[in-house]
């Protein structure tokens, strides 16, 4: 409000009606102001609460200048009242006089039209309660044709609160599974797509070296996943080991201390995976298969078993996923099942599979996998490392008398291993949800 110069502001009585165009004007006028005054604030002086403050704060701005400018969009889409000169379509009209792209004015006008059904939701993303990603994906979901009316209107509310209380991956994977739910033969249908999509591309650069492209469906890809997990993994104790004689064993390695990127030993071993194939004498029928866990839920699989998909109003409750979190359709898991072998896996409403007791040092075998199915990346907050990065970890540090069992393990990343042990805290309450505190007692959310 510094900013704003005196001859700008006018006080107007509750009675007086305002022209439209001097509220815009003023309106317009007073965010340029205030953003400005926001922009001009230097990050680097403000400490870390203040700086929560901020980011979060022009969050909150950013989702409701987005809603203004999806209602706006939402009208022109309505009424058009540049038809007559020559903008035919809203679209038109927005990648011209704003200057955007085809993708944004498309998105702006499937949220609009989104907003028209589910007012509730317009609500929430008018007061910056909602993010801009999730608007975006639950438009794209109500515009599937497929999907019921009424399906939607009773579980929209459910939906949007998952978008205001969930991290954005948690929603997507509870958006996408209703959609799944409410639009069986679209999914169906996608997931044939997916697998008659694969390919492998390997082609020549004309200044040097190959380039390797390829597509993979969920199943498949599931399990070049696991199998190339295995041979990176190998490449980095290589490398951990060079590290080590090299430097010495008191020496702290960090990553720079190793001698190749996670990349080039992810491409080294997918390198020595093939040269491993070529050696392999063994008939083809006999080859042996990767140990890759899908998991699914009993209800899903016996509806799955008997022909029928699950009731959309069950989106939260099942699970049909790869270890790392990657969706898989029933079906896919119900062939796969019909040649592989089963496990049952009981686990308590805190997410605990078994208990093993303080047997060892480290978690290994079945005590390994119970720590390590059903989570999807690092227990640490904010973290997205997939599983198949991370070790199965005490939460209690064994240092801190943390026993091997189950119910005190979870999986870390390297990084987020190491400094668990610098006097942060990890702990599940009863409800079965992970919490974390600095050394200082802090909560990080």
């Amino acid at each position: 409000m510094s900013e704003l110069e005196p001859q700008h502001l006018q006080l107007v009585r509750p009675d007086e009606r305002v022209a439209a165009s001097d509220l815009v004007g003023a309106a317009l006028l007073q965010a340029v102001n205030t953003l400005e005054v926001l922009g001009d604030i230097d990050p680097t002086s403000l400490d870390a609460d203040v700086l929560s403050q901020w980011t979060e704060g022009i969050e909150t701005v950013r989702r409701m200048a987005d809603a203004a400018a999806i209602r706006a969009a939402g009208h022109i889409d309505r009424t058009n009242p540049y038809k007559p000169q020559g903008f035919f379509t809203a679209r038109t009209f927005l990648t011209h006089r704003l200057q955007l792209s085809g993708v944004e004015a498309h998105r702006r006008l499937q949220a609009a039209r989104m907003h028209h059904r589910l007012p509730d939701w317009a609500e929430a993303e008018t007061v910056g309660a909602v993010g801009v990603a999730q608007t975006a994906l639950m438009a794209r979901i109500v515009a599937n044709p497929r999907i019921p009316r009424e399906l939607l209107d009773r579980d929209a509310p459910e939906l949007l609160h998952d978008a205001q209380t969930l991290p954005y991956t948690d929603f997507e994977a509870n958006a996408r599974m209703w959609e799944a739910l409410a639009d069986p033969d679209g999914d169906r249908t996608r997931n044939e797509q997916r697998k008659n999509q694969r390919r492998l591309d390997l082609r020549p650069r004309p200044d040097g070296g190959y380039d390797l492209t390829g597509y993979l469906a969920d199943a498949d890809g599931a399990e070049f996943a696991e199998i190339l997990g295995w041979f990176t993994e190998a490449e980095w104790h290589t490398d951990w080991t060079e590290a080590r004689n090299r430097l010495g064993a008191h020496h702290k390695i960090v990553p720079s201390d190793l001698q190749r990127s996670e990349t080039q030993r992810r491409t080294d071993a997918l390198l020595a995976m093939t040269r491993t194939a070529a050696a392999n004498t063994t008939p083809t029928n006999n080859t042996p298969r990767a140990t890759v866990n899908f998991l699914i839920d009993q209800d899903t699989f016996d509806t799955t078993t008997a022909g029928h998909t699950p009731h959309p109003s069950r989106f939260r409750d099942i699970i049909c996923r790869t270890q790392t979190g990657r969706r898989l359709h029933p079906d896919d898991v119900f062939n796969t099942a019909l040649i592989a072998h089963v496990r049952r896996v009981v686990h308590d409403n805190h997410g605990t599979v078994i208990d093993l007791g303080r047997r060892s040092r480290l978690f290994r075998g079945s005590a390994r996998d119970a720590v390590m199915i059903l989570a999807t990346a690092c227990t640490w907050i904010g973290c997205d490392r997939p599983i198949h990065w991370c070790d199965a970890d005490h939460s209690t540090g064994w240092k801190a008398h943390g026993n091997t069992v189950p119910r005190n393990g979870r999986p870390f990343c390297r990084n987020h291993n190491l400094l668990k042990e610098q006097g942060f805290h990890v702990h599940r309450d009863q409800d079965g949800n992970w919490h974390i505190t600095d050394p200082h007692g802090n909560p990080i959310r």
